[in-house]
């Protein structure tokens, strides 16, 4: 009311000027019978001179423009207001919130804050009573700023948790999971926007690591406490830890929104278990609101189970292990070594790679290790039927039974064994069970989400820039993306983990660069054979195969040797093929029958390579990426296998 009261009396003068102007002009207007008309002709008002209709029409004009004018700024005065109001209703409404949580508090807790907080925090409000609580949820983030210090003065209640650092409220750049993924975008942002303040949201305990040395090289390290330092010696004796940094790379938590230069910052054993996509904020499973202006889903993936497992009751249970984490690992190494038999099941890349690690281990140990899967050979869903009949005779010497074609109908415990019955009547008495039967894309945000989740692959779907909504990215595991050569797909290797986010870091940092890497994948059965794929690699498919013999320097170790590390993605993914040219035939290509030392494996579809394996030959990645992106037909891949020099000795 104050407001329009305002811009009347501003705008009152003005009209009573131009009233009383245009009294005096119709006066003047030659009206003869001495009265003054009830309404001025439409001609007065807009013709010439004569009478004074051009200054009718200036006078008109003005009137008319004062009154737009007032109009909208009245408008746009008491829009002003009511969000005003609005935003005084909010902080009034937080205020008691807090105060109510603050009053049991203030009685117990005195002691001031600590002097090198006060250096780097925003100014407090006067007289702090209380550390802060994680278990309160951040104000809303209209008010987050005028209202931090004060809901940082909140005590947790009698039956909180204990007292933590404050959790940020905001987050410029949020990345939930605390993967490869995760940790490739956030080195990727700060690369480009070096000021970044960059928070990681993970539900495991520990910070980002790489998971491919939890089944490879962390079973065959000598230390006795490998389990504790999670350092591993690679196959060229170089000794790294798991971790991709140290904790002294990362900053606190409730150091970020002070921090001058940025910062990554990793939030530990907290889940995000809601988010609100409108109002670009998350709730963590401890009712923690945050928000954020960009926000990255790398959820990965959860490991899958047998019904037959599920349904066989706790007993059962407790003695299976779904191999994902460090947990699991150290869980593992601590039933190989006080249980006498192990049963894996699965015929995959990580069933076929933990049964050669414990095949290994029994043979000092006396541990019984058996592996089995529905396919008759190891990887059988992947390699052609000799090279997987192969690879399961090379596992066998490692120290493993195998048992193929086997289908589980079900598991029970009896006698301090676990009796798995099989549909053709076998039966297999274990200590333990290791289910290594295939991941499940984590997609528990999709529904408060909003997101679209693919029904043939799993994942969320996104577009060629990995994005799911407008600033809303997702890589690695849980990402469905659309392959330019392929299709759409989804991936599970730490290659594309690494790569993919790569690029949604990029892109979340302004790139807007499409999405066309080939990944690459590898697995290593133990130091002396190993294999890289790209592509398609299904055993469905047609396939060629050209082999040779293989020599000393054909073996993963011979590889880590001449790359220096272990997790080779990291040196392929940079590298960049030359112009598909082959050199010139040192000898013929031959397919050797009995001996697969190294060769190169075509998959075809439509008579064009959508998917190669290198078999034991290794630094050639790039090659095989450019032949898949190029996307042709070739008349004789004898030649092709030439471009990646395996008869050279």
């Amino acid at each position: 009311m104050l407001t329009c009261r305002t811009v009347w009396r501003k705008l009152a003068p003005l009209g009573r000027a131009s009233a009383t102007a245009c009294r005096q002009n119709v006066r003047r207007a030659g009206l003869n019978n001495a009265r003054t008309p009830l309404c001025v002709p439409v001609a007065h008002m807009s013709t010439g001179p004569a009478g004074g209709g051009g200054d009718n029409l200036k006078y008109a004009l003005l009137v008319g423009a004062a009154f737009a004018g007032g109009l909208t700024y009245a408008v746009l005065t008491l829009r002003g207001d009511q969000d005003r109001y609005l935003e005084r209703m909010a902080d009034i409404s937080s205020r008691r919130q807090i105060s109510t949580v603050k009053q049991p508090a203030t009685q117990t807790l005195t002691e001031p804050p600590a002097a090198g907080a006060a250096e780097t925090a925003a100014p407090p409000e006067p007289k702090p009573e209380a550390p802060p609580s994680p278990e309160e949820p951040s104000p809303p983030a209209e008010v987050a700023g005028a209202e931090a210090a004060t809901s940082s003065e909140a005590a947790p209640a009698a039956d909180a948790k204990p007292a933590s650092p404050t959790l940020p409220s905001h987050a410029p750049y949020l990345l939930i999971g605390g993967g490869t993924a995760s940790f490739a975008a956030a080195r990727s942002i700060r690369a480009r926007d070096p000021g970044a303040k960059v928070l990681i949201v993970t539900d495991e305990p520990n910070l980002p690591y790489m998971r491919p040395p939890l089944s490879k090289e962390l079973w065959f390290s000598d230390d006795p406490s490998v389990t504790e330092t999670l350092r591993f010696k690679q196959w060229n004796g170089k000794e790294r830890s798991i971790y991709f940094q140290p904790a002294s790379f990362y900053i606190d938590a409730e150091d970020l929104k002070s921090a001058e230069n940025g910062g990554v910052a990793v939030l530990t054993n907290r889940k995000v278990v809601h988010m609100d996509v409108r109002g670009n904020k998350v709730k963590l499973d401890d009712d923690t609101e945050i928000s954020y202006d960009k926000c990255l889903i790398a959820t990965g993936g959860i490991p899958r189970n047998l019904q037959v497992i599920e349904r066989a009751g706790e007993e059962v249970m407790k003695r299976t292990t779904l191999f994902r984490k460090i947990e699991d690992f150290k869980s593992l190494d601590k039933v190989s070594r006080s249980m006498q038999s192990i049963t894996i099941i699965g015929g995959g890349f990580l069933g076929s790679e933990l049964a050669c690690a414990l095949g290994r281990r029994s043979t000092e140990t006396g541990l019984e290790v058996i592996q089995m899967f529905p396919e008759k050979g190891n990887m059988g869903k992947v390699l052609p039927e000799y090279l997987s009949n192969w690879t399961t005779e090379k596992v066998k010497k490692e120290g493993v039974k195998i048992i193929s074609e086997a289908l589980v109908k079900s598991v029970s415990y009896k006698d301090d064994k676990l009796e798995i019955k099989l549909k053709d009547g076998r039966l297999v008495k274990t200590d333990h069970i290791v289910a290594a039967v295939g991941l499940e894309p984590n997609v528990d945000l999709a529904k408060s989400a909003g997101l679209e989740v693919d029904s043939d692959f799993g994942g969320y779907r996104v577009n060629a820039e990995l994005q799911a909504r407008s600033n809303i990215w997702v890589a690695g595991d849980a990402a469905c993306f659309y392959d330019i050569r392929l299709g759409r797909r989804r991936v599970e290797h730490h290659d594309h983990a690494v790569v993919s986010g790569r690029l949604a870091g990029e892109n979340m940092t302004g790139a807007s660069k499409p999405y066309w890497h080939q990944s690459m994948f590898w697995s290593d059965l133990g130091p002396d054979v190993g294999y890289e794929a790209i592509g398609i690699v299904d055993s469905s498919l047609p396939t060629v195969g050209v082999f040779a013999k293989a020599t000393a320097k054909d073996t993963p170790k011979a590889a880590t040797e001449e790359s220096g590390t272990g997790i080779r993605s990291e040196s392929e993914t940079e590298d960049t093929a030359s112009s598909a040219v082959a050199p010139a035939a040192p000898a013929p290509a031959v397919e050797n029958k009995d001996e697969y030392g190294k060769g190169v494996i075509f998959y075809l579809r439509d008579k064009v390579v959508v998917g190669i394996i290198l078999w034991n030959v290794f630094n050639r990645m790039p090659v095989a990426r450019k032949i898949i992106k190029d996307g042709e037909e070739h008349a004789d891949l004898n030649e092709v296998a030439k471009l990646f020099n395996i008869h050279e000795d």
